[in-house]
């Protein structure tokens, strides 16, 4: 069906991609109105966000399985720029406890992301099927790619034993939805243009949550407090994620920033200011710390020695200028309050985990179901580190396929780095190197945060990962594709 594979050996026309251009703008435009009255028409309405949300998601659903009947890299695209600003849509959603995350009462399946998700899988499949009945070969699968459907398998596994087994599987199948966003970018990205189109979709998504945030903290309206400190989440459902995000984000956007024209340097620039106001106002001390050792490493693998200086240099000005932040880091030097509460997030994680862990027992091999966890005890809160929750919700099923996936992530940051090695000028290398640090980032947040089942993280991170896995198969696309082969060395500037 040729309105379903719109891949070309060469990028779209100019006017094809300003009609791209200026579709993105006005959707925006639509989605950041709707963003901003999205307060006041839940007050009117009572606080029932469903007589809103569903009318609009059942339009906006009919409109985008329209739009990836017509033009699939559109699909995509959008897809990618709209997923960041989905959450705040959730029918139920909020933060409480002392590691202000969402508890078991404040999380929904059915919500416009699980929507998304079930749409994206169906267009997905539908366009592959396309795809075979035309007789088009796609490319091999990454290991990166074996080793995400996998540990999908091990989440639809995790049913058997699930308290709430609709819950375990529509959370599966927004894992399922990852699994097919990297499948289809991995044959979609053939070349450097198609690259360029998902950057600027990625960082097109940041304008919404971003923008919102800056809003927010201009009229001193904290989407809640925590610890005594007011923490903003944007569109995100929980400031952790909305933090990881940044942090992917910024370290991506350090990295080919030297190779971005200079309109739209200005405009990186610009967001990436934002984005780092943002992350400083979640005030989520884990993604602070993993974004600038991300960023240092961006920066000694790149040999930038001005971007080294202007991070020593921003450190010291914001510790004294910026008092919070060595607040924020303050009370990790007490371990409990008079009447025995935690009286910081990491103290409160370890006691957690004493309390997450034996629920393993109930069903070792397979798990107590995934996002179950969060349902099966007193606090009813998210266990806060991957491995963990892999073992406890996956079981040693899951475990092996989680830790199979960190090492599938390394293998695809290793050769691409391997790559461009020769290329150390390229947007390639920028590339490499960029997914190489945020992989380093997203293991060590893993370690602290809820990851693997945050979607939206997920959205974006095996993004990156297409892309750095793309910058390995430029010939290989050029051969199966019979064009001739990409030169050696011609360091890319982003077009406009």
């Amino acid at each position: 069906m040729a309105t379903m594979d719109t891949l070309a050996p060469t990028g779209p026309s100019a006017p094809a991609a300003s009609r791209r251009r200026t579709l993105l703008m006005l959707l925006f435009a639509v989605l950041i109105l709707a963003v901003s009255v999205d307060a006041g028409v839940e007050a009117a309405l009572g606080g029932n966000k469903l007589l809103l949300i569903v009318p609009i998601g059942g339009v906006a659903g009919i409109g985008l399985v329209a739009l990836g009947l017509v033009n699939f890299e559109n699909f995509v695209l959008f897809t990618i720029a709209l997923r960041a600003s989905l959450d705040i849509t959730k029918p139920s959603s909020g933060n409480s406890g002392a590691a202000g995350v969402s508890s078991a009462t404040s999380t929904s399946g059915l919500d416009p992301a699980g929507a998304l998700a079930i749409v994206f899988i169906l267009m997905a499949f539908f366009w592959f099927m396309t795809r075979h009945w035309a007789g088009r070969k796609s490319p091999p699968a990454s290991i990166h790619r074996i080793c995400l459907i996998i540990f999908c398998i091990a989440g639809f596994l995790s049913v058997i034993d699930s308290s709430d087994i609709t819950f375990s599987i529509l959370t599966a199948l927004k894992v399922a939805a990852v699994v097919a966003m990297l499948a289809v970018l991995e044959v979609m990205l053939i070349d450097r243009a198609a690259i360029e189109r998902m950057i600027a979709a990625i960082y097109l998504s940041a304008a919404v949550p971003v923008g919102y945030t800056l809003i927010l903290i201009a009229t001193h309206h904290s989407q809640f407090t925590s610890g005594g400190f007011a923490r903003f989440e944007g569109t995100f459902a929980q400031p952790n994620p909305f933090a990881i995000y940044l942090t992917m984000l910024i370290v991506m956007g350090v990295a080919i920033f030297p190779h971005l024209r200079r309109r739209n340097k200005i405009l990186m620039t610009a967001l990436l200011l934002g984005c780092v106001i943002a992350l400083y106002s979640t005030f989520t001390r884990s993604a602070w710390l993993a974004c600038i050792v991300a960023v240092v490493v961006v920066a000694g693998l790149g040999r930038r020695r001005l971007l080294l200086g202007g991070l020593v240099a921003g450190a010291i000005v914001s510790l004294v200028a910026v008092p919070t932040i060595a607040q924020r880091f303050a009370d990790l030097g007490q371990s409990s309050s008079p009447n025995g509460y935690a009286t910081n997030s990491l103290i409160w994680r370890f006691n957690y985990w004493d309390e997450v862990l034996p629920l393993a027992s109930k069903d070792p091999i397979t798990g107590i179901g995934l996002g179950m966890s969060s349902f099966e005890t007193v606090q009813a809160k998210e266990p806060h580190n991957d491995p963990l929750r892999a073992y406890v919700e996956t079981g040693l099923v899951g475990l092996l396929a989680y830790f199979l996936l960190l090492i599938s992530m390394g293998v695809v940051a290793r050769q691409a780095m391997r790559y461009t090695k020769r290329r150390p000028l390229s947007f390639e290398r920028a590339i490499a190197i960029g997914f190489a640090c945020s992989a380093m980032a997203f293991v060590v947040l893993s370690l602290v945060s809820n990851v693997i089942t945050q979607v939206v993280v997920l959205w974006y991170y095996v993004a990156f990962a297409a892309a750095a896995y793309a910058v390995t198969r430029y010939r290989e696309n050029a051969r199966f594709l019979g064009l001739p082969p990409p030169p050696d060395e011609d360091p890319l500037v982003l077009s406009a």
